[in-house]
Formats: C-alpha cells, sequence, structure tokens
C-alpha cells in the first residue's frame, strides 16, 4: 500500500513538469489547463486521448501518458497501464516512473517477468545516475534528494517484488 502512495505522489508531480514544457497560451497549453482541470476521471480520460491526438508531437505526451495511467490505475484495468507505460517508454526511455509502473504490473500479472525484472533494475540504476543531476528548477536541492530517496525506496522494493514473482 505504501508503494502505491508514493507512486501517486510520484506521480503527482508531473503536471508542472509537463506544464513547463508546452508554449503558454497556445493551443496546446489550452487543451493541457482544460484537462488537468477536469475532476471526473471518464472526461478527464477522453480530454488526455482528446490530447495525445491533437498534439501528437507535445513534448508533455509521456506525461499525459502517465495521467493516463494513474486514470487507469484507479479503474484497475493492468493491460491499458502496461499499454500507456510502454508509450512513455518509447518516448521517455529513462522515466522512471513508466519502468516502475510497467515492472509491477507485469509482475502482478505474472507476464514479461523477465522484462519486470529488467524494468525494475533500469529504474533502480536510472536513480542512481539521476543522483548526479541537478534538480529540476521546480524542486529545491533537499525536495530533489527526498524525491530521489522515496523513487529509490520503492524502485528497489518493485525490483524485489518482481525477483519473487520471478521465482529468484
Amino acid at each position: 500500500m505504501r508503494k502505491l502512495q508514493l507512486l501517486t505522489l510520484i506521480l503527482c508531480l508531473l503536471p508542472p513538469i509537463a506544464a513547463a514544457q508546452i508554449i503558454a497560451g497556445s493551443p496546446e497549453d489550452k487543451a493541457f489547463q482544460q484537462l488537468m482541470a477536469e475532476t471526473n476521471a471518464d472526461a478527464k480520460l477522453q480530454k488526455l486521448v482528446d490530447f495525445e491526438k491533437s498534439f501528437p508531437r507535445s513534448k508533455a505526451l509521456s506525461n499525459v501518458y502517465l495521467m493516463v495511467i494513474e486514470i487507469y490505475r484507479g479503474k484497475n484495468e493492468p493491460d491499458k497501464i502496461i499499454e500507456y507505460g510502454e508509450k512513455v517508454l518509447t518516448l521517455d526511455a529513462h522515466n522512471v516512473t513508466a519502468m516502475m509502473v510497467l515492472s509491477r504490473n507485469y509482475a502482478i500479472k505474472r507476464v514479461n517477468l523477465d522484462r519486470a525484472v529488467e524494468l525494475a533494475q533500469k529504474a533502480v540504476d536510472e536513480v542512481g545516475r539521476m543522483r548526479s543531476t541537478p534538480p529540476p528548477s521546480t524542486q529545491t536541492e533537499a525536495q530533489w534528494k527526498s524525491y530521489l530517496d522515496s523513487t529509490e525506496v520503492a524502485a528497489r522494493g518493485i525490483l524485489s517484488y518482481t525477483m519473487s514473482i520471478r521465482g529468484d
């Protein structure tokens, strides 16, 4: 349960980052603001899908996919979570959140277990690499360290879980 709360926290940090990648006042920005303001999960999901269709080259698309994942997580639809997690990694091969989400969902479904372990290990490794980078402009040094610490704990937990499911 704690891992789910941590993952939710990580996902909650994403919209401001995504918004920073969109030109203020543009049609893309307006569509993004509308989907961010939507509180109904089904309506938000439709706005997210519409955003993907309208702005297929958006720099915020991987973050939009992560928001889609969060909605499907709430609906307990692991196949959709996996579909959109793979889309995130296609756009951003270093996305730790997507690696963890995919790893966990593959393990839960007991499919692609080698990939599940590989993704969890990549997430742990990526967090280690991120420790040598400066914090994003939206975070202080302390916030960045806290984010990395909690993300590493979650990634290591998922790695342990996926390995146990695989029988390691």
